[in-house]
């Protein structure tokens, strides 16, 4: 069948994995093969818009939309950055942009910069006619002398009620701490029903306590132990979990070096006891530990869970920083995941950052799990490096289905993934 002629929804498909930003030029030299491959090229190129109060060029963006009104329903995502002045809520430009993209617009990621106090957080109510928005994403800033710490402020709530339709927040780095002081908030219980909740760094305790009751749906949540830095939060994370209930599929817990035996058990008792239908737990350790290896937070993980009778695949995620990869607890990590705790698990995914002065074969790795390798439960071993001295990382080159970092002076590793798959 010639090209040209495949199905044009198969066409579709095939573009739609080609990313507006990662892919850009490929999308470009799509559009340009053929006319068959125009529109859904565009539906990639144009599937993102970026606005900032920085952007001089923003009335020629306008008329560039006005101008081209057939694109206007390939643009789904719109990022907004207001730098240091109120912009978003006072643009005439952008107003009448946002009256063009908003039946369109699901997915919103701002990110605010506030130099002075007289600006309000997140006082947006220009973009309550984003109707259609099922996922946000928010950073927040502070610049200058103005004050971090704040009690009860209300504008994260106030902002988010104007999205009915929201299905996703990720709270990338809202930096503001703010705090509750009464139980009895001002702001109604939020109407959405979110199914993907992901915390980044969030210091704004208010709006995590409101969330709660909009969590009894959630299926996928992600939280990082570096932005738990108050008791607090790690209360909230586990309000979150109680609530969601069997509800949850999927945990992503990051920084778990930073957490305390005491956190530690108090999370994994939960997911034991009230994530009751949870098939995906990715567990990541960063940073060096100076105290145990990070194999070991691990196993101190799954021995708090003890076990759980619907989790299918499991993700590890650390930096192994000059400890050994033999024996125990590497033994002790097959033994609780080839007992009777985990009876559904299919899957363990290693990921390592290698940081070495001395070069560690991946296979080293591979070794220290004889029993899991055996019985075919390794989808794969990626394995990334960092250069002792500067922390950066290398390029990964793939030869036939083997990563290979090649650099001197860089950890060296050889993994043949099409063996544990």
């Amino acid at each position: 069948m010639p090209f040209p002629e495949l199905p044009l929804e198969l066409l579709w498909a095939i573009l739609s994995h080609l990313d507006s930003e990662d892919d850009y030029l490929s999308l470009c030299a799509c559009a340009l093969t053929c006319r068959a491959l125009v529109s859904p090229a565009q539906a990639g190129i144009f599937r993102t818009i970026s606005l900032s109060s920085k952007l001089l060029g923003l009335p020629t963006v306008l008329a560039k939309l006005e101008s081209t009104p057939h694109i206007w329903t390939f643009i789904k995502r719109l990022r907004l950055r207001e730098i240091h002045k109120p912009w978003i809520q006072h643009s005439k430009v952008l107003n009448r942009t946002l009256d063009l993209l908003s039946p369109y617009i699901v997915s919103l990621h701002i990110f605010q910069r506030r130099r002075k106090p007289e600006n309000p957080r997140f006082n947006f109510s220009s973009l309550s006619q984003l109707t259609r928005l099922e996922d946000i994403s928010l950073r927040e800033e502070e610049m200058g002398a103005l004050a971090r710490v704040m009690y009860g402020n209300n504008a994260l709530p106030n902002f988010l009620t104007q999205f009915p339709k929201l299905r996703a927040i990720t709270f990338h780095q809202c930096l503001v701490e703010n705090q509750i002081v009464d139980s009895k908030s001002d702001v109604a219980t939020p109407v959405f029903r979110l199914e993907t909740l992901h915390v980044q760094w969030c210091e704004d305790t208010v709006v995590l306590d409101w969330l709660i009751p909009a969590l009894s749906s959630l299926r996928r949540l992600y939280f990082s132990y570096r932005a738990s830095n108050t008791s607090n939060f790690r209360t909230t994370v586990l309000q979150f979990m109680i609530t969601a209930g069997g509800s949850l599929q999927h945990l992503e817990v990051e920084d778990l070096n930073d957490a305390s035996n005491a956190d530690l058990r108090s999370l994994m008792t939960a997911v034991r006891t009230h994530s009751t239908n949870l098939r995906s737990l990715r567990l990541i350790i960063t940073g060096s530990i100076s105290e145990h290896s990070a194999i070991q937070v691990v196993v101190r993980s799954l021995l708090f869970i003890d076990a759980h009778t619907h989790l299918q695949h499991l993700t590890i995620v650390f930096y192994q920083h000059d400890a050994p990869v033999d024996g125990s607890p590497w033994d002790e990590l097959q033994d609780l995941l080839l007992g009777k705790g985990f009876p559904a698990l299919r899957s363990v995914e290693f990921r390592l950052l290698l940081n070495s002065p001395e070069a560690i074969p991946a296979s080293t790795f591979v070794a220290a799990v004889p029993r899991l390798a055996q019985k075919k439960m390794i989808s794969f071993l990626d394995a990334d490096v960092v250069h002792p001295a500067h922390g950066n990382h290398g390029q990964k080159v793939f030869v036939d289905n083997r990563v290979i970092f090649p650099s001197k002076g860089y950890q060296a590793a050889v993994i043949d993934s099409s063996k544990y798959s």
